[in-house]
């Protein structure tokens, strides 16, 4: 995930900068004139009792659809202007009274023109909605950045919504004084309707990631962010808008599972609280690939069925290379056209190394050549030719150990 957030300036110039019809071939945008040209060279080299005009009305038709208003405008007229010419050269093809035909090209050219501005404005204003979301993807899930202290990043997001950029699954990872901190989630729900859920996560970890001493706390501290939102939904009653895709809004049954980690500033270990989250898989080491089953809470946004109960953090070691691999139930769940889950466990067994040592990874647990970016892409690729769809949002994100490499640029707080 290594896209940058442009500047405001040049996406403002991007956005007005952009026509629908900027990504056509040239070839297609030439149709226009080519059917002028052609409309009057059939006209020259064909028997007298051929008539070639509709061309012209097509070419002006398909102006509108093809080009500019500007270019329609244009094509219109050099077609009423070619229809007079020919009526003048060649008398014995067109009636004597060609004003109806004049008139009839004209007024196609004036609507032609007007379905052309029309485009021209429906399509500025997708393009301002679009920037818009991608402006809010932006600000939720932040673009990860390579390498933040001891560990290496990369990751992939795709909504379940193909029309949209953001869904209900979110991941969100900050260099704090505790180390390097992230959590990875799925609210309830998923698509659009689940995005105000990410919001709340996502602000109220990134907050809480740089003051609150221990993983539960963090935990805790979204929790409360969680309540709050519920607490304004109920205060709000009947006058709330509830959010598109969820019958009454996120917050008044919000829940979401979540795997929270912490790479302390030493190194050589990794903290996990698991929130009711898939179990991450780690790689690398003599016994290959194998699943992190730490001790299970409760979700987040449930704290209060279970008062005074305190989720307890797992911790593990960790050795130069060894990589963790967390994702969202929508990598899981992805189903064959026989109905068969996706087997990330085998699947990364198999190409990663089962305990016998993996032609990508040493087995001392250094990496060899294998990069984070590299396992994302694998899994991206792989899970997408195994089902037949994807039905939910889907998030990966893969953190590689490596605090021995003293040389690695150090990277800015992430998202």
């Amino acid at each position: 995930m290594r896209s940058r957030t442009p500047r405001s300036s040049s996406l403002t110039a991007r956005l007005y900068r952009t026509r629908r019809v900027d990504w056509l071939p040239r070839w297609v945008k030439a149709l226009p004139p080519t059917l002028v040209v052609m409309a009057l060279v059939l006209e020259l080299v064909t028997p007298t009792r051929y008539s070639f005009a509709s061309f012209l009305t097509a070419a002006v038709v398909l102006a509108a659809l093809l080009t500019r208003p500007s270019a329609t405008v244009a094509i219109g007229a050099l077609s009423v202007a070619l229809l007079t010419g020919m009526h003048l050269a060649l008398e014995d093809v067109y009636p004597d009274n060609i004003t109806g035909p004049i008139i009839t090209l004209v007024l196609v050219t004036a609507f032609s023109t007007l379905l052309a501005m029309i485009l021209e404005r429906t399509t500025l204003r997708l393009v301002q909605v679009n920037a818009v979301a991608e402006a809010t993807q932006r600000a939720l899930l932040r673009p990860l950045p390579e390498r933040l202290g001891p560990v290496r990043l990369a990751g992939v997001y795709r909504a379940a919504d193909e029309a949209a950029l953001i869904g209900g699954d979110l991941y969100c990872v900050r260099s704090t004084p505790y180390g390097v901190r992230a959590v990875i989630g799925d609210v309830r729900g998923k698509g659009i309707g689940a995005t105000e859920g990410v919001a709340t996560i996502t602000s109220a970890f990134r907050e809480a990631a740089m003051t609150a001493a221990t993983l539960a706390e963090t935990a805790d501290r979204i929790e409360a962010a969680m309540a709050m939102d519920r607490e304004d939904m109920e205060a709000g009653g009947s006058q709330a808008v509830p959010v598109a895709g969820t019958p009454s809004g996120w917050s008044q049954e919000s829940f979401a599972t979540a795997v929270l980690l912490e790479f302390p500033p030493e190194g050589g270990v990794v903290r996990v609280l698991n929130r009711g989250h898939p179990p991450m898989f780690r790689l690398g080491g003599p016994d290959g690939v194998r699943r992190l089953n730490p001790e299970p809470a409760l979700p987040l946004g449930f704290g209060d069925l279970s008062p005074g109960a305190q989720p307890e953090e797992a911790s593990y070691s960790l050795a130069d290379g060894e990589t963790l691999v967390a994702y969202s139930d929508g990598v899981v769940e992805a189903r064959r056209r026989d109905g068969t889950f996706y087997p990330l466990g085998p699947r990364l067994a198999e190409r990663y190394g089962d305990g016998h040592g993996s032609r990508m990874f040493h087995e001392d647990g250094n990496a060899a050549g294998v990069e984070p970016a590299e396992i994302v892409s694998y899994i991206h690729r792989d899970v997408t030719r195994w089902a037949r769809a994807i039905n939910d949002d889907l998030v990966i994100v893969v953190f590689q150990h490596m605090p021995g490499d003293a040389g690695a640029r150090q990277a800015p707080p992430g998202g």
